[in-house]
């Protein structure tokens, strides 16, 4: 009896550490056919897929017009709207705050437009008939759609649903009845991401806070269509092999012998803007001392991140030493994660005597090590001008339980910084119920079996 054919699009480098690197790929093809479908070309890649059982075919970028561009932006802002979640509100004014005068004004009249479309008798049915009509009509729709129907798949699993890329595929499946799965990559998508374009017919998630978060933002969605599974890219801090000697990470990076290291995790510039001047503090606190114990920071740029913003602060620091990640942002996010990378992160989380970082999920992988974890709050530039922006970013819908774990230390100060930092070198085991319930309440699992919890439950799903 033939195997069912699963596609499974893989747009950008998270989808490679899901669903090749932790070994799905491998798992899924015991019982099923896997396609991936590649949004960029990489012969070693596109190998390794080969090795692990999948055919591999390339989808072509999504072009559209502003008539569809439009239709889509009013469709998100209803949406962001009707999940009623308070990071709605949150985000709206830090991305307000960040913009121009000029892009103010355009935005405040395309709501304005948005709000009275929405408010006419059957708006809301009326955004979503146009947005169908000019997704085959003002886009390259058909032409995706032939792809995917040359592909003849049984099923569909998606791990990026609101990714702009996979938009067209999804719909496609939608409309030719192809069965649709969707594991959704992280904790924060469901509040912070945009509007998923179909109703698949089985969800998997990480915690119980996803759960009802599609519920609330999916009304056709029932609690039976959804399974929590955990987070399999979480899947390889369980296991040893993935931690290099710690001789042997100190001499990857560069990192001298005795002194301990804080690790620094960047977040993006769209997101914080002035991070930087947080990098030059602790090398200028170190280097006065401020900071016992003559440690060293290691700095890790966000791969979505744009490097320039760091250079000035790097090329001076005496106390800081920079380990770049897969190249995303350069790449537009069409890069490989190879072992190696994963490897070299695992063992940075497990070497680091503490973690820093602004709202990132950076907090839940250091939680998992049981590392101090460290979270600034304030703007550290003179003008103060994202202080009240950053300190809003704690109060997201999807970080409010790593919040009220207790686990993350959030500073709101330079002198608090510092001395979260020495009291987190000094007594380390400070706050490690709060680490284990981060773990607890955002991953749900603490067994490195989530991948294998995926593949069941499709296993499941297929037969």
């Amino acid at each position: 009896m033939a195997k069912p054919k699963l596609f499974i699009p893989v747009i950008q480098h998270f989808g490679v550490r899901y669903v090749l690197r932790t070994g799905m790929l491998e798992k899924l093809s015991d019982f099923v056919d896997p396609i991936i479908g590649v949004s960029w070309h990489d012969p070693d890649l596109e190998k390794d897929y080969i090795k692990a059982g999948a055919k591999v075919v390339e989808i072509p970028p999504f072009v559209f017009g502003a008539d569809f561009s439009r239709a889509k932006r009013r469709i998100n802002t209803w949406h962001r709207i009707f999940r009623k979640t308070p990071s709605t509100k949150l985000e709206a004014r830090s991305e307000f705050q960040k913009l121009s005068p000029k892009e103010k004004i355009k935005k405040v009249i395309n709501n304005s437009e948005d709000a009275i479309l929405r408010w006419l008798p059957d708006g809301v049915e009326r955004l979503f008939a146009n947005y169908d009509k000019l997704l085959w009509a003002n886009t390259n729709a058909k032409e995706i759609e032939e792809i995917l129907l040359n592909v003849n798949p049984d099923a569909y699993l998606s791990i990026t649903p609101y990714v702009n890329r996979e938009e067209p595929l999804l719909c496609a499946s939608a409309k030719n009845k192809i069965l649709n799965y969707a594991s959704i990559l992280s904790f924060d998508n469901l509040t912070s991401r945009n509007w998923m374009p179909v109703k698949f017919d089985h969800y998997m998630v990480w915690n119980k806070y996803n759960v009802e978060q599609l519920l609330r933002g999916y009304p056709a969605v029932t609690e039976n269509d959804v399974t929590i599974t955990g987070a399999p890219q979480f899947d390889f801090y369980y296991d040893k092999n993935y931690v290099w000697d710690e001789k042997v990470w100190r001499k990857h990076l560069g990192i001298p012998a005795g002194r301990p290291v804080i690790l620094f995790g960047g977040g993006t510039a769209q997101l914080i803007p002035n991070e930087p001047v947080w990098l030059e503090q602790l090398d200028e606190d170190i280097s006065n001392g401020r900071i016992t114990g003559n440690p060293v920071v290691l700095f890790r740029r966000h791969p979505g991140d744009i490097k320039e913003r760091w250079n000035k602060v790097l090329a001076l620091a005496k106390n800081v030493i920079s380990d770049e990640p897969w190249q995303a942002k350069e790449q537009r996010g069409h890069t490989n994660i190879t072992r190696e990378d994963i490897e070299d992160l695992a063992s940075t989380l497990q070497h680091s005597v503490l973690h820093i970082n602004t709202v990132s999920t950076m907090t839940v992988d250091g939680a998992i090590f049981d590392r101090p974890q460290i979270g600034p709050a304030y703007d550290a530039d003179p003008q103060k001008k994202y202080d009240r922006t950053l300190r809003d970013l704690y109060k997201r819908e999807h970080y409010l339980p790593i919040v009220e774990s207790g686990g993350l230390d959030i500073v709101s100060n330079r002198a608090e910084l510092n001395q979260a930092i020495c009291s987190a070198m000094e007594f380390p085991e400070e706050r490690s119920e709060g680490r284990k319930k981060i773990v607890s309440e955002i991953c749900t699992f603490a067994d490195g079996k989530s991948t294998q919890r995926v593949v069941n439950k499709l296993k499941e799903l297929l037969s």
